[in-house]
């Protein structure tokens, strides 16, 4: 093996993994301190092997995270994957009984987005045959990406590459002991995806095209071009062309499965309505129809992955997830056994969400993920013969679920009359009256949005007596495209309004004291909790801005957004608005002057998404007249604290700091 990669077994933490395997059933924790909540999960994933033999789970490791393999009969360790100190195992497929492929990502910081170096790495369950199988040891350019697992060819996967040609994806079968590709098919459009049936036939492309005819390459806003074809000796076909440029704001599809038998596929599509519906298109006659869609929130497609007769793993588009407050699951066929299997599963975890995340190749074991409000994750087996579920390890075991504080979802009306929904939650065992509130905007803003899955930060709040408010404002992403859309241009404005209407409305409700009330975000939202402190200097008594953006101008030169040519700038254009002079006015670090509350900046020195420059600007603006702001600088973070001492020590000091202002 490389020494490029170091990619072996590791005696070292095997004692804390087998521990966790082996005992965690018997353990108990009485209190949760704030070390427990800035202690990363133990296991992020965790699935079965195809006979059930195995299971790999992720667990982090100092700064990355790593794939352990453990004996399900002896429940002990028998190898560890790991590579690079900044590179984690980021996805993990079992391709046989015996053996596991790997890819790789790195990350810098919590609210980093991790990136896929684009290599594919294998090796046994002993850790045995460990091997390179797509990458620059192999003299690969591009990257990689898993199509198929070919689960009835014990040697080899699918994979799709641009290989050969830059920007045209090919369908190659790849070995999985040698890494010898041989190419089964290669792409005729563009940067295209390559969409398999259930027959493992490439059936559907989506292409992106970057230019337009009369435009230049950098003025282009792109589109996205569907193709299918009824058989691989069939011509490609268009579905539907979108322009997928913002102003145009059109929506976009994807090809989201098929059925059983590959004779329909689904698309997820915000086109013809605001909110994402699910539609079910016959590839026969080419006509399609709406299945489902949720008048307030996107709709996600919901699977069933099972193994037929011949061993072939099927993915079936059976339903849809909703996150509309809280998350459930909507069948096409509320009687198939499925549905009927699926919901008695529901009814054994009454207060979580249960989704299934692997399966054994007889169909007989499920592993099982749950998750709520107040549980951070637990894995389950299933057994499906006698009905019995196995508890097999908790995601992080010290948290008490019990002594967690419980989020539920609200809504108001904006003062414009737009529904704004969001989540509160109030420290356990208090009423919802008179008390200290933090208003907690999201990071973003354009996509992203809050759910009602356990967050450690609300509950750091939560578990010091502060109730925690949580808001979806326009330009959210999640609850259709025009709510998305109408964020674009209003930082500042009526996005920024939204999280007043929202505090007004817990103080009217009786919810907040309208004497103890602060702000804190991290991204955007540390951006949104600056931003609000200049509009509304009377209403909040702290502000904590933690890897945000102050400096609206600053951003055009500074930080990887910028440097995403051609959409990175356009992007910022569309979603600030204005002009620079209008952009400085929506910025704090410009109107420091106007902040009567106190401040508190947390930044890493290796952020390049909301650059380092942000908050140092920033507090040179606030120093300027005379307001010294808390300061909590890691030189070694990045877009948000991993280390975990680094993020103890900024719990410890946000509580701190609210201390110092709301009690």
């Amino acid at each position: 093996m490389t020494s490029k990669r170091k990619f072996t077994k590791s005696i070292s933490s095997l004692a804390l993994i087998s521990a966790a395997f082996g005992c965690l059933a018997e353990q108990s924790n009485p209190a949760i301190s704030v070390e427990g909540f800035a202690k990363h999960a133990m296991f992020s994933a965790i699935k079965t092997s195809p006979k059930g033999d195995y299971l790999a789970a992720t667990y982090p490791y100092e700064d990355h995270k790593r794939l352990a393999i453990i004996d399900t009969k002896t429940k002990k360790i028998t190898c560890q994957f790991f590579f690079r100190s900044d590179e984690s195992v980021a996805s993990f497929w079992w391709a046989n009984d015996e053996r596991v492929v790997m890819s790789i990502s790195k990350q810098l910081g919590q609210y980093s987005q991790p990136f896929g170096t684009g290599e594919l790495f294998a090796g046994n369950a002993d850790c045995s045959k460990r091997e390179q199988l797509f990458g620059a040891r192999n003299n690969d350019m591009g990257a990689a990406q898993v199509e198929d697992l070919l689960l009835t060819d014990r040697d080899n996967i699918l994979i799709s590459s641009a290989l050969e040609k830059r920007s045209y994806s090919n369908l190659y079968k790849l070995n999985i002991y040698t890494g010898k590709k041989v190419l089964v098919e290669r792409a005729t459009h563009e940067n295209a995806s390559i969409v398999l049936d259930n027959n493992k036939q490439w059936r559907v492309s989506q292409s992106y095209k970057t230019e337009r005819q009369g435009l230049l390459k950098s003025e282009a806003s792109g589109e996205m071009v569907t193709y299918y074809r009824q058989t691989p000796d069939s011509e490609w076909k268009e579905i539907s062309i979108v322009d997928m440029s913002r102003e145009s704001a059109q929506g976009t599809t994807a090809i989201v499965g098929f059925n059983a038998t590959s004779d329909k596929m689904y698309l997820l599509s915000n086109v013809e309505q605001s909110q994402k519906g699910l539609y079910e298109y016959d590839l026969a006659t080419g006509t399609q129809k709406l299945v489902y869609k949720n008048d307030v929130v996107d709709a996600q497609p919901f699977f069933n992955r099972y193994f037929d007769a011949n061993g072939n793993q099927i993915s079936e588009v059976v339903g849809a997830l909703v996150h509309e407050g809280k998350p459930k699951v909507v069948f096409f066929d509320e009687d198939s056994a499925f549905a009927k299997e699926f919901r008695a599963l529901e009814a054994s975890f009454p207060q979580d969400a249960v989704f299934i995340t692997s399966s054994t190749a007889d169909n007989n074991t499920w592993i099982l993920t749950t998750a709520s409000d107040v549980n951070p994750g637990e894995f389950y087996s299933y057994d499906r013969v006698n009905k019995k579920i196995a508890y097999v390890a908790s995601s992080k075991p010290w948290i008490d679920k019990a002594k967690m504080s419980h989020k539920e979802p609200v809504s108001f009306k904006a003062r414009d009359g737009l529904t704004i929904h969001g989540y509160l939650t109030v420290p356990r065992g208090k009423d919802a009256k008179e008390l200290p509130l933090i208003v907690h905007p999201h990071g973003g803003p354009h996509g992203p949005r809050d759910y009602w899955f356990y967050d450690d930060e609300v509950q750091v709040y939560a578990s010091a007596g502060y109730a925690v408010l949580q808001v979806d404002f326009r330009g959210s992403g999640g609850y259709g495209r025009e709510f998305e859309d109408s964020g674009f241009g209003q930082w500042g404005k009526e996005m920024q309004d939204d999280l007043t209407d929202a505090t007004l409305w817990a103080i009217d409700k009786g919810i907040a004291n309208k004497d103890k009330i602060c702000i804190s975000g991290a991204s955007y939202g540390g951006y949104a909790s600056l931003m609000a402190v200049v509009k509304e200097p009377d209403l909040y008594k702290c502000a904590i801005g933690y890897v945000g953006v102050y400096d609206l101008p600053l951003m055009f030169e500074k930080g990887n957004v910028a440097e995403r040519l051609g959409w990175g700038k356009r992007y910022m254009e569309q979603a600030f608005g204005g002009s620079e002079e209008e952009m400085k006015k929506a910025s704090p670090a410009y109107n420091a002057d106007k902040i009567k509350a106190g401040v508190f900046l947390v930044h890493g020195g290796r952020d390049e998404q909301a650059h380092y420059d942000n908050a140092i600007v920033m507090r040179k603006a606030l120093q300027k007249v005379g307001k010294e702001p808390k300061w909590l600088w890691k030189e070694t973070e990045a877009h948000g604290f991993y280390d975990e001492d680094n993020r103890e020590e900024l719990f410890n000091d946000m509580l701190s700091f609210l201390k110092q202002y709301l009690n």
